[in-house]
């Protein structure tokens, strides 16, 4: 490297003197900055709405607007009745339902029963001709037993049984209109113990503000009913886990509002109390290091202020923070303190050569300066280059994170030094009194008076190489042998598989979520998923186009992750199967005009009405079906024209909580063809077109895939970047390799370790992999550009390590704190976090001192003693570069 390279910058040198002549006006300057922006920061709302941080051109986004507006919202807020009494349920769900119709601010509408009269009396013409033939065959025949037997006349000389009348098999098989049980109105699971009010809230799924407001709110009202008179001494209470009784029934809340809230917010009610413990942690860090406190607070409050302003900067640029940005205080505390770590240390080895404080202090700028502002560059384009990303969450985040890291890198190397530099105008001993000194590293030993030298470094570096391969090769996919998920991998079945990324989304969620809890319950009680996904259709003609598709027969493998499809259509019989079964109806209703139904047992008496309706059932097309049931498919009436037409909804028969699940069931959807239809003089009705569902799970699977592909181009750009900034600041390829040692090879080491500890990427920790590679550049930094001032490895090691060691560790306790979140994602990005911070500050204090050493020895002789005899006085400027 020339001489140039290693010469101080003016720039550099002008600022340093800047702080250390003008403490004062710096000071007051960042106060001043300080003072705005905590007043931007006070005005900061987050943006509760998940629907605005997806790009609104994609087709899934557009998709899901228009079934917002169609009906209101993506699913429902489920409130679910539990108890062992059914008339209590009942009338429980009644007062209920009256008291949310009531409430028009928060209710667009409510479902928890639908007349099931008219399905009753067509039911005949839904059901298979030979089934019916059947059903016919047994009646008739315990018919004219039962009138036998009634016969006032009837003697029977050898007695035999009465003809039973079985009927169950057929019941069961025809008892339900895509699963909603025929037998009631009321929306009631089949052990009668279980009763669902489906919610629309006058907003949609997405604005998780409103609906927590709302849930709150609801659970007022319950508890001021349960104290009512109405209740009829009925307690109501929030339990997802008692069975209630004729004078208890407890609720509980579900559907994709509720998961939606529920999951959001376990992320930030979990960050509350990490939050402090990051922060105390850290502190106790700090203090460790320093062993004083003054310095730890002159960095922990100029973090602080760091942080605020960054929060302003935020409020000017962006005006609100989202789910994910709500983060960035505590990310920018936990590493933008390595910043002032390594300034106060850098001052400490300064003042301990002897110098007066300016010099220190403006030598300690100019020298720890140049790795910090590679170091947040680098950094800061790590976060930056998440900007890439489709997900607004993830680009505002890497936009935000990356101009706060040069905020408070910037920050800190103007408060630190002012301060002390102010405080060194009034005593010119106080910064060295309250921050202390360190005494330059001996680079001889005392006893021998031998050079300190890392021992043997060609067979550390061997070692350590071997260790560090074998660790990494754990990584590896060795085999595409799927690991078994109904019990833990064994050993050679994990390092057969190498590091693993996990799909299911449950793994994230905190364990036992109610509203997850209590849908699972639904799933298993009424044999249905919470929420269906839906198609869009302008005409009737089009939904049936979509209907016959998805229930043909012939396409079951095709839609192999499709439960049942619910349409209006639906509520219409097969034209051929009603008008064949119309004929047996007729002709059954003619052979059983002349019976008496007196003649009948009484117990039957009751029911021989509804079964003379049934027979009186006549083909109907899609006209005919009652408006109860057609709203449920249609347009709201205050629907923008644009968007009016029918809904076609489609239940998963997967757990779409299973990330590879719900993707196929999503491909399945998201290609639905429909043939051209015509009428009898070839007008078109129905154009041949591809459609897809919309929903939540189109939502996830697409960000599901953002996620994915950015995870991964991300690594492999910042990848790229971090070589590149090396480069352009070492200008030697084999400086700028060396210098990303800690960082390729610990984060290779962190896989092999999650495969040993059975420990798995997923849908939160892989985004940590980018933010990791910007953390981890400073370890090489620090101590190469140490080393470069002409110092011995053992030296660079003994006076930047501790720096190097202390800023690692305050990142990872910032980090650390995640493991005690109760959300399941956070805590695994702390794990990733952690592991990965730790192995590259192990490599960097292994196998990079050691290729220190192997570079150290290969210098001139001449040269190294030089340097080694320069006992405290710091080599100059051509001593450096030679080094180098």
């Amino acid at each position: 490297m020339s001489d140039s390279t290693h010469k101080p910058p003016r720039l550099a040198l002008a600022y340093a003197s800047l702080l250390v002549r003008r403490p004062g006006l710096v000071l007051l300057a960042l106060l001043a900055l300080f003072g705005v922006s905590l007043w931007g920061t006070s005005k900061l709302t987050i943006n509760s709405n998940q629907l605005d941080l997806i790009s609104q051109e994609l087709p899934e986004v557009k998709e899901v607007k228009r079934v917002i507006d169609m009906v209101g919202g993506s699913g429902y807020l489920m409130l679910a009745l539990r108890a062992d009494s059914e008339p209590t349920l009942k009338k429980v769900a009644d007062d209920i339902a009256a008291k949310l119709l009531a409430d028009k601010e928060h209710v667009r509408f409510i479902t928890y029963k639908v007349p099931v009269e008219f399905v009753q009396q067509n039911m005949a013409l839904f059901i298979k001709t030979e089934d019916l033939l059947e059903g016919k065959s047994r009646i008739m025949a315990w018919l004219k037993d039962q009138l036998r037997r009634n016969n006032p006349f009837f003697i029977e000389i050898q007695k035999t049984e009465p003809v039973k009348l079985e009927l169950t098999d057929l019941i069961n098989k025809y008892s339900s209109v895509g699963k909603k049980s025929i037998r009631d109105d009321y929306y009631i699971s089949q052990d009668r113990k279980m009763m669902l009010i489906l919610i629309k809230p006058m907003w949609d799924s997405n604005q998780l503000g409103k609906t927590k407001a709302f849930v709150e709110h609801l659970r007022k009202e319950l508890a001021a009913y349960s104290k009512s008179e109405q209740s009829g001494g009925v307690e109501v209470v929030e339990d997802y886990d008692t069975m209630g009784n004729d004078k208890l029934v407890a609720y509980g809340f579900t559907g994709a509002y509720k998961t939606a809230v529920d999951d959001s917010y376990a992320i930030e009610e979990s960050l509350e109390p990490v939050s402090l413990l990051a922060f105390a942690a850290i502190f106790l860090i700090t203090i460790l290091a320093f062993r004083k406190w003054v310095p730890t607070l002159i960095v922990a409050i100029g973090t602080v202020v760091g942080t605020i302003i960054t929060m302003g900067f935020t409020y000017a640029t962006v005006g609100e923070l989202n789910m994910i940005t709500s983060i960035l205080g505590g990310l920018l505390l936990g590493f933008g303190i390595d910043y002032g770590i390594h300034f106060i240390f850098r001052t400490r080895l300064e003042l301990g050569q002897g110098k007066p404080y300016d010099q220190a202090i403006q030598d300690a700028v100019v020298n720890a300066g140049r790795p910090a502002l590679v170091s947040a560059v680098v950094t800061a384009g790590s976060f930056f280059v998440l900007m890439i990303s489709e997900f607004r969450g993830f680009s505002q985040f890497g936009f935000l994170a990356g101009c706060g890291t040069f905020i408070i890198g910037f920050l800190l190397f103007a408060w630190s030094p002012a301060l002390l530099a102010l405080l060194g105008r009034i005593n010119p001993e106080l910064p060295k009194k309250l921050i202390g000194e360190m005494k330059p590293p001996a680079p001889q030993s005392v006893d021998t008076g031998k050079e300190l030298r890392i021992p043997r470094p060609g067979l550390m570096l061997v070692v350590s190489t071997v260790i560090v391969g074998f660790m990494c090769a754990f990584a590896i996919p060795w085999s595409d042998v799927d690991v078994p998920t109904d019990r833990p991998a064994t050993l050679a079945e994990r390092i057969k598989a190498g590091v693993r990324f996990n799909y299911n989304s449950r793994a994230l969620i905190p364990e036992g979520q109610p509203s997850v809890k209590l849908q699972d319950e639904i799933t298993t009680r009424f044999d249905i998923s919470s929420d269906p996904i839906a198609v869009y259709t302008k005409t009737l003609e089009e939904a049936k186009a979509v209907y016959d598709e998805l229930t043909d027969p012939k396409n079951k493998e095709k839609y192999s992750t499709i439960d049942q499809v619910v349409s209006i259509y639906t509520f219409v019989p097969p034209a051929e199967t009603a008008a064949a079964n119309a004929k047996i109806l007729a002709e059954w209703k003619e052979e059983l005009k002349d019976i008496d139904v007196a003649a009948l047992p009484p117990e039957t008496q009751d029911k021989a009405a509804l079964f003379m309706k049934m027979l009186e059932a006549r083909p109907f097309d899609v006209h005919g079906v009652p408006e109860i049931y057609s709203s449920q498919f249609r347009h709201l009436p205050e629907t923008k024209p644009e968007n009016h037409g029918y809904l076609t909804f489609i239940y998963p028969a997967v757990d779409l909580w299973d990330g590879k699940k719900m993707l196929t069931f999503v491909d399945q959807t998201s290609h639905i063809p429909t043939p051209e239809v015509k009428d009898a003089t070839g007008k078109v009705l129905a154009p041949a077109m591809e459609r897809r569902a919309a929903g939540a799970a189109p939502l996830f699977a697409r960000l599901a895939r953002i996620v994915l592909s950015d995870g991964q181009l991300t690594v492999l750009l910042v990848t790229l970047w971090i070589l590149v900034m090396h480069f352009l600041d070492f200008r030697n390829m084999k400086l700028a390799l060396a210098s990303v040692i800690p960082l390729t090879v610990g984060l290779a080491m962190m896989l092999g370790i999650m495969t040993l500890g059975d420990l798995h990427l997923n849908f939160m920790n892989i985004i940590i992999l980018p933010i990791l590679l910007g953390f981890g550049v400073s370890h090489g930094l620090y101590l190469l550009h140490r080393f470069l001032e002409g110092t011995s490895p053992v030296v660079a090691l003994r006076s930047v390590g501790a720096a190097v060691a202390s800023s690692t560790l305050t990142t990872a306790a910032g980090f650390a704190a995640l493991l005690v979140a109760s959300h399941n994602g956070l805590r695994s990005m702390g794990v990733v976090a952690c592991i990965g911070l730790i192995t590259t500050l192990v490599v960097s204090f292994t196998v990079l001192a050691a290729v220190m050493q192997v570079m150290w020895d290969r210098l001139p002789r001449k040269l190294k003693d030089g340097v080694v005899h320069t006992s405290s006085q710091q080599p100059s400027d051509a001593s450096k570069s030679e080094a180098a």
